[in-house]
């Protein structure tokens, strides 16, 4: 995917979004939390986390609820991918705890990269 593609689809997944400006500025933490670890995500995991990332905006200003999350199918991911999602969760006012699990998986995917 093309850096044009990439912005485009990028900005397609936040103009969806009833809080863009704060989904922007969760995404710019994210890559810059991510980046101070040395971390990076391609074109198509950062659009995944784009959509995550808004989701969980959308869930902890509107009241939304994701399903229990069992933290024993979160075993096998890294302390610092744990820590990572849990500095991002924090951003967001109403998070459950599963939130950072799911989002976890994101960031373990940035350190295989």
């Amino acid at each position: 995917m093309n850096h044009e593609t990439y912005a485009m689809k990028k900005e397609e997944i936040l103009s969806k979004s009833n809080h863009k400006e704060i989904c922007k500025s969760l995404l710019t933490f994210t890559q810059s939390t991510l980046e101070k670890e040395g971390l990076k995500l391609a074109f198509e995991q950062t659009l995944a986390l784009t959509s995550h990332l808004c989701a969980m905006v959308e869930r902890g200003y509107e009241g939304g609820e994701i399903p229990e999350v069992d933290p024993e199918m979160f075993s096998e991911v890294s302390a610092l991918s744990l820590e990572l999602a849990e500095k991002v969760c924090k951003q967001v006012p109403n998070m459950v705890a599963g939130e950072a699990y799911l989002l976890s998986v994101h960031f373990e995917l940035a350190q295989l990269n």
